[in-house]
Parts: structure tokens; C-alpha cells; sequence
């Protein structure tokens, strides 16, 4: 296929799988345990880029970093280099009680609360993932042994300064936050990319417990099994995804 013209960015030439995964967060621990579980092997990339880049069997797992310009410009490589189907899979805070430390969160849109997204669309566009891919998410997750659901969460941009804006404003509207689902909606619709995104809920401040409401990681056994659940779901739906 034909390559896009970054222009004044250089674009890592690499061979991208049609069906990607996106992982934002994480590089010394969902990254790390999604390599060892899933067999992962190194694409090498020359220094032009700060994103990580792995083959998983017959997807290609990118590492982004944190935040919506780092989703935006990963998925412009992805786009570049043959990617056509890409999930968001990654931790989120629960903002409802509903939502318990290491259920799934499988998003069907995202309050633009960042800035990235206004770059590619206008305000008024909705940020809003592909309804079948959503929809093969949705029945992955249903078979996880792990709490699921189906909602929409608001992305932000500063991660330590969420308040009422998030938590009163959106209460009973939104289920999760975290920081790169908008962007990535909305870059992948004007990239023309099929988006998903399938989220674990790592820590919830409107939960009772103390420990409920704190981010401890893989080393809290909640949130590594709705890492590991969440893994298995994208995989498998992408792997078994009709192209």
C-alpha cells in the first residue's frame, strides 16, 4: 500500500498488522505482562519515535504513552503503516459505584475533556467508537469471569486535577475517566480506522474502601484479573475478527 507523507515528521516504516492493539499506560507493567503472557516479539523502530511496538501472534500490539497527543500520533503511525482496526485497551478510574476495581469497561463514547481531539474535528463531532467492534467487545467481555460494562467515560487531560467537573457534573452520565479514549475516537474516525476501546477499572473513589479507591496496579489481585480478562477479551476479538 501506498505510504502517507508526514511532512515534517518522520513516520517509522514498520509492517503493521491490520488489527492493532493500543496500550497507553503502563510500560513497565501491563506492557511488560502482556509481552510475556501473549509471546511477544520486538519490532524495532530507529529513534524518530517514542512509541514501542510489538507482534502478538497476528496483531501488533503499539505502546503509546500516556495521554492523547501520545494516542493521536501512535495511531498516525499505525494508520501509515497498514493498521486498520485498533482497540484502546487500558486502565481507567470508575466513577461509579457500580463499577468495582477490575471489572471491564468496554466504551461506546468518551466526553472530549482533553485537547487533542479538537485538532481532527470540530467540538460538535461526537467521540464515539465503531458499533460492531464495540459490540464484539461487549460479548467478549460478557464471557470474562469479572464484572463488565457498557457506558461512556470522560476523557481528561490532567490526571491530578480531576474534580467536580468530572464526578458532579457527569454523575450518573459517565461511568469511568482516564485520559485518551476521546482522542482516539476521534483521530481514528478522521483517519478512517475502525475503533474500540475495552478498559479495566484499576481504582474508584466513590467505592467505600480505602484500598478500592487508590491505583496499586498489577500488584492489587483485582486489577491484574480484570488486566488479564481484558487482555484475553481484546485478543480474542481481534484475532477472530472477520477482515
Amino acid at each position: 500500500m501506498s505510504r502517507r507523507d508526514f511532512s515534517h515528521a518522520n513516520n517509522p516504516d514498520f509492517d503493521c498488522a491490520e488489527n492493532v492493539i493500543l496500550l497507553p499506560f503502563g510500560r513497565r507493567s501491563y506492557l511488560e505482562a502482556l509481552v510475556a503472557a501473549y509471546d511477544g516479539v520486538a519490532v524495532e523502530l530507529d529513534e524518530t519515535t517514542d512509541r514501542i511496538v510489538y507482534r502478538l501472534g497476528t496483531l501488533t500490539l503499539v505502546y503509546s504513552g500516556m495521554g492523547g497527543p501520545a494516542a493521536a500520533n501512535a495511531l498516525e503511525m499505525i494508520k501509515g503503516n497498514g493498521g486498520r482496526r485498533v482497540v484502546v485497551f487500558g486502565a481507567c478510574g470508575g466513577t461509579d459505584p457500580r463499577v468495582a476495581v477490575g471489572d471491564l469497561v468496554v466504551v461506546s463514547g468518551a466526553v472530549r475533556g482533553e485537547g487533542t481531539s479538537r485538532y481532527y474535528a470540530p467540538m460538535e463531532f461526537p467521540a464515539a467508537f465503531d458499533p460492531l467492534l464495540t459490540a464484539r467487545l461487549q460479548e467478549a467481555a460478557g464471557r470474562a469471569e469479572t464484572g463488565n460494562h457498557l457506558g461512556v467515560v470522560y476523557t481528561t487531560d490532567a490526571g491530578y486535577r480531576q474534580g467536580p467537573e468530572i464526578y458532579e457534573a457527569f454523575k450518573g452520565l459517565v461511568i469511568a475517566v482516564e485520559s485518551e479514549c476521546a482522542a482516539a475516537a476521534v483521530v481514528g474516525a478522521r483517519l478512517g480506522l475502525e475503533m474500540g476501546a475495552l478498559l479495566f477499572c484499576s481504582d474508584n473513589i466513590t467505592l467505600p474502601k480505602t484500598g478500592d479507591q487508590l491505583y496499586g496496579g498489577l500488584r492489587n489481585p483485582a486489577t491484574r484479573k480484570g488486566f488479564e480478562a481484558g487482555a484475553a477479551a481484546v485478543i480474542t476479538t481481534l484475532t477472530n475478527f472477520e477482515l
